[in-house]
């Protein structure tokens, strides 16, 4: 009786805590965010078709990539065409590296030394979904020092 009681009180605490963040636990590879910090802690949030990608003129380990935007989600308008200077997920995970071609979601960290969120297929129609439910809460939800930049 003891063992059901805790885990009725678990699944309760567990239950308020995804409830305090907007309904929605950590985002696909947020390192422990909600939702909202996710959002809050990137600075572009776009949707569309890689056209290129190479190497960084700005430092090793970091790729250019260039998105024909199909969707913007942060901020809400952007360019058609963006280039974007961000840490290459494919360096340490092969299959997130980016490639020619691909139509994906890109979420770049407001803390440059950070891993872009790249999303594909399903999870990109997941997290487009988790994102738009968390863009209200994150207007007004700072970034935390973990994820912010040193300048912030």
């Amino acid at each position: 009786m003891i063992r059901i009681r805790t885990a009725v009180i678990g699944l309760a605490v567990g239950t308020l805590a995804l409830s305090a963040c907007g309904g929605e636990g950590p985002a696909e590879g947020d390192r422990g965010q909600t939702a909202a910090e996710w959002v809050a802690c990137s600075t572009t949030m776009v949707v569309g078709d890689v056209a290129s990608v190479s190497p960084s003129a700005r430092h090793k380990g970091r790729i250019s990539v260039t998105v024909e935007a199909t969707e913007w989600l942060k901020p809400v308008r952007g360019e058609r065409r963006i280039t974007l200077d961000v840490v290459d997920p494919g360096a340490t995970d092969t299959p997130r590296k980016v490639k020619p071609g691909q139509h994906l979601l890109i979420a770049v960290p407001e803390r440059d030394s950070l891993e872009p969120g790249v999303f594909r297929g399903d999870q990109l129609r997941l997290e487009r979904a988790r994102i738009k439910k968390a863009l209200p809460a994150a207007a007004t939800t700072k970034c935390p020092s973990p994820w912010a930049s040193s300048s912030s």
